[in-house]
């Protein structure tokens, strides 16, 4: 794309084209018994960025601010007081590239309408009364009337983080483009070391590069193929059936200013089993070496399925892998 200045910096972003083919739908996993693959995988997060911003909505006022010193800012998430990362801002991340990779419907939102991507497909609709057929994005994480089976717990620091107050160039409604979804490239941020305030930029508060957060994310009747879609949007892969870290989905604010890389790490993987002799279920408990071979195995049955479509895998797992290039500082 042409930047509208011969001399602006290269845009943070790219696109991941809209296959033309229509995704291949499934029926509705209910939520009536458990079958196949039910419990949670405890992650630890690592901001691989410079920072992490989550906003609040909300701004903080410091009426002392000197000259050259912030004086509003737009304050980080919290919930009782204690800064997190919601889990529907978690979700909402990994549910994108999983639309990607898997070839899911499209749709997106314009003020008050809902309009759809020329020449995609369209949005998938569930009906109680029907056996309705869902893209495998809309059977993980839901759709209108149909609860997903994939969700995210709020993320809590774990250990002390310092905040930061940061300053960062305006951030505008990005331009919309046909038939393509759009990414943000882990670029490096490059500091603006005027801290006075000005026009057309602002200022936030972030949390730094390798700051720590503990997740939970929760499953119900998963096949393998399924877990293993899902891991795959968290930035892993095999290689010589080991499992590595491929790229880092972003998470949070201001990702234009190349905010928000993020790396996930499997701590432990519960499942939930049938105990017939309590009449009831109990949980397997997975670590380490063990558990990094049942999610390798989940990430090869995704491979081996026809959910993972592999031409957007490779673009997405390329193009969002660290680069060693500066993000720009102005407005474009």
């Amino acid at each position: 794309m042409r930047p509208r200045l011969p001399e602006a910096e290269p845009k943070p972003f790219f696109q991941v084209p809209i296959p033309g083919e229509e995704p291949v739908q499934g029926g509705v996993v209910t939520h009536d018994q458990f079958r196949e693959l039910t419990g949670q995988i405890e992650l630890a997060i690592t901001v691989q960025s410079e920072y992490l911003f989550v906003g609040s909505g909300q701004y903080e006022f410091d009426p002392s601010a000197g000259s050259g010193c912030p004086d509003v800012w737009y304050t980080f998430y919290r919930r009782n007081g204690q800064i997190c990362i919601p889990g529907t801002s978690i979700k909402g991340a990994i549910r994108a590239i999983v639309e990607s990779i898997s070839n899911s419907c499209v749709s997106q939102r314009r003020g008050q309408e809902r309009s759809q991507i020329d020449s995609a497909p369209q949005p998938c609709k569930y009906k109680k009364d029907e056996k309705s057929l869902l893209c495998p994005a809309c059977r993980l994480f839901g759709t209108t009337g149909f609860r997903g089976r994939v969700y995210f717990s709020d993320s809590e620091p774990d250990g002390n983080i310092q905040m930061k107050i940061v300053k960062i160039g305006e951030l505008w409604e990005p331009k919309r483009h046909e038939n393509a979804r759009r990414f943000y490239e882990a670029k490096i941020f490059q500091p603006i070391t005027n801290q006075q305030p000005e026009k057309n930029f602002r200022f936030v508060e972030a949390v730094p590069k390798e700051s720590k957060f503990r997740v939970s994310l929760q499953f119900e009747n998963l096949s393998k193929a399924e877990l293993g879609l899902v891991c795959h949007a968290l930035g892993w892969d095999v290689k010589k059936d080991k499992r590595e870290s491929a790229f880092t989905p972003k998470l949070g604010g201001a990702k234009p200013r190349c905010f928000g890389a993020v790396k996930f790490k499997p701590i432990q993987l519960r499942l939930w089993q049938e105990n017939i002799l309590a009449s009831g279920l109990k949980p397997l408990i997975l670590q380490e070496e063990e558990m990094s071979r049942f999610l390798v195995e989940c990430l090869q049955e995704c491979q081996r399925s026809n959910l993972l479509h592999s031409k957007s895998w490779n673009m997405l797992m390329q193009k969002l892998k660290a680069q060693n290039e500066p993000c720009p500082r102005g407005i474009y």
